[in-house]
């Protein structure tokens, strides 16, 4: 009777597993994707290209797109990136490398990610179906559901890249950023069906684009206020306060418009607050 009654218990726990672990959602696509591009937006967030400001470059990507990388990496967000970056730091981006006086060169050494998944109990797959019909004699008509009491799921992603500037007419080098290297993580935990418990600052950030509207940061003293991560991935109004029309001087002709001066248009940016 003893005995019987805790097969009862161990067939009620496992029924309640497997019920329980319908909830489990298997598509990982997303949080791929979002700890790639998270780990591309820590590194660039990394460049300091205060060194170019200023400056016409040219940004070659021949090493970017040309990159034998595994997988499908998202390169050409990483390209993007490292412009906005550029522009950020007031480099002036040339389109053709004639029209330049620098060269900036990048190369990528890494862009991807890795997974990994534990079950806590009896996984469902073929091979499981395929050894309980060996030992019994009785072939199942498909998988096994997944029999476990917790699951987890890691996610990591890592990106490194490379850059240096060098001076088109006389090709002697200028600047180096060195590599940078970033990663970012998500993790995911069922236990008895129940969950996903995610942990992840992509989850975080994901999390605060459904709540919260970003804040508009003007000029450069409000970027200075900011970290670099912040600063890359804030959204920035680099023109600063809109300018206001001057009050219109009292002398001269009433006709005369306030932006014409020795009858030439003078442009609104150039008129004083």
């Amino acid at each position: 009777m003893p005995r019987l009654s805790l097969y009862l218990r161990l067939f009620l726990l496992m029924a309640a597993v497997a019920l329980g672990g319908c909830t489990i959602n298997k598509s990982r696509m997303a949080t791929e994707q979002l700890v790639v591009s998270d780990a591309v937006d820590r590194v660039v967030a990394q460049v300091d290209f205060s060194p170019l400001s200023g400056q016409k470059v040219f940004f070659d990507t021949k090493y970017l797109s040309g990159a034998k990388l595994s997988g499908n990496p998202n390169v050409e967000y990483l390209t993007s990136s490292l412009r906005q970056q550029m522009l950020a730091y007031d480099c002036r981006l040339t389109e053709k490398m004639e029209e330049s006086d620098l060269v900036v060169e990048a190369r990528v050494g890494a862009l991807g990610n890795d997974g990994n998944e534990a079950t806590y109990g009896i996984p469902g797959s073929a091979a499981v179906s395929a050894a309980a019909a060996f030992a019994t004699g009785f072939s199942p008509a498909g998988s096994l559901p997944e029999l476990s009491l917790g699951r987890r799921n890691h996610q990591w992603g890592a990106a490194k890249v490379g850059l240096f500037a060098y001076d088109r007419a006389s090709q002697q080098r200028v600047w180096q950023a060195g590599v940078s290297t970033g990663a970012s993580q998500a993790r995911e935990l069922w236990v008895m069906g129940i969950g996903p418990f995610q942990r992840g600052r992509v989850y975080k950030a994901a999390q605060a684009s459904m709540n919260d509207r970003p804040s508009l940061v003007k000029g450069d003293q409000g970027l200075q206020k900011l970290d670099p991560l912040e600063a890359y991935s804030a959204s920035i109004d680099f023109q600063g306060e809109p300018k206001r029309l001057a009050t219109l001087p009292p002398a001269g002709p009433p006709s005369t418009p306030a932006n014409r001066q020795n009858g030439q248009v003078v442009p609104v940016s150039g008129i004083a607050p």
